[in-house]
């Protein structure tokens, strides 16, 4: 398989920086399908000014100038913001450029980010300060402090993060996948994305314009299919699933200095209970996995015979 990368100046994300001085452009707003969806407020919850003081002694004061950029896909977030004051408009974008705003944080307690603060991969959405902004930075170990000290106040923010991330994953922001409907290769690698829940399109490279459009510009040949493009601009031809995760920053980097306590060899059920409770009980625990959190279990339609859930769960959701 080739790995072959393209970097010209017509890559999309060749615009980034274009974009981040766009901050007030009028035609980017809010999806209102996000605002009148159902469990809007546990999405975006304001904390209480009680449930602000408590999480001053996990955070420090930060202050952003208007066009600034918190964090942007791609790239590892310095942590969670939580507004004291200003807005912070965050945008989605796919592998082709695609700007769409996601929400926009203008209230007092408000906070921004999604569960990659809790398993430290890059961020998929962009942040951008468009109005000066006052805020308290939860560093990840923070964040993992207040989980564990403050249950009801973590289960809000945890809850908040996960659902963020389906979000986007609904809207189709992240890696954009180019080529024929059926190739197996193309199946895979969107297997691949859905079981590391990383949001994803697929299309059709002979009957969508737009993919039609992209491969005139970059005339591939039949080897190369399918195409990624990935949200920092990179376009992957024929990738394999490890190239494609390093390429998304799926693969996690480990210090070479920290010693680990326990490595758990294989994330399905299992190993990834074997993991909550070593952690819980004070251990440094490492769990690799081949693919993605489930193991084998993960690909499962329905298991029915798991402890805890009598009528069933499917493995996805399992691992989840």
């Amino acid at each position: 398989m080739s790995n072959e990368s393209t970097r010209g100046s017509d890559t999309p994300h060749d615009q980034l920086s274009e974009n981040a001085s766009r901050i007030d452009d009028p035609a980017i707003v809010e999806d209102p399908s996000v605002l009148e969806h159902p469990r809007y407020q546990q999405k975006f919850p304001v904390l209480t000014e009680a449930e602000f003081d408590r999480l001053r002694r996990f955070a420090s004061v930060t202050r952003h100038a208007k066009g600034a950029l918190l964090y942007q896909a791609g790239k590892f977030s310095p942590g969670v913001f939580v507004l004291l004051s200003g807005k912070v408009r965050i945008d989605g974008r796919d592998g082709l450029g695609h700007v769409r705003t996601v929400h926009t944080y203008w209230q007092r307690g408000e906070f921004t980010s999604d569960v990659t603060q809790l398993s430290k991969k890059p961020a998929v959405v962009d942040a951008y300060v468009i109005e000066d902004v006052e805020a308290l930075l939860m560093q990840p170990d923070q964040l993992s402090a207040t989980m564990v000290s403050q249950a009801d106040l973590g289960e809000k923010i945890m809850r908040a993060l996960i659902l963020r991330r389906t979000l986007v994953i609904d809207r189709g922001h992240g890696a954009v996948l180019v080529g024929d409907a059926g190739n197996a290769c193309l199946l895979a690698l969107q297997n691949f994305l859905h079981r590391n829940s990383f949001p994803n399109i697929v299309l059709d490279a002979q009957h969508d314009a737009e993919a039609i459009a992209q491969l005139e510009r970059l005339t591939p040949q039949p080897e190369d299919f399918p195409l990624v493009f990935c949200p920092n601009g990179t376009v992957l031809r024929n990738p394999n699933e490890g190239q494609l995760a390093s390429c998304l920053g799926l693969i996690r980097e480990f210090n070479p200095t920290h010693l680990y306590d326990v490595a758990i060899v294989g994330a399905g059920p299992a190993g990834l209970a074997a993991a909550v409770y070593a952690a819980s009980g004070g251990l440094s625990v490492a769990v690799l996995d081949c693919r993605a959190p489930g193991g084998q279990a993960g690909t499962s339609a329905r298991i029915e015979n798991y402890l805890g859930f009598p009528t069933g769960i499917t493995g996805q959701a399992l691992a989840g």
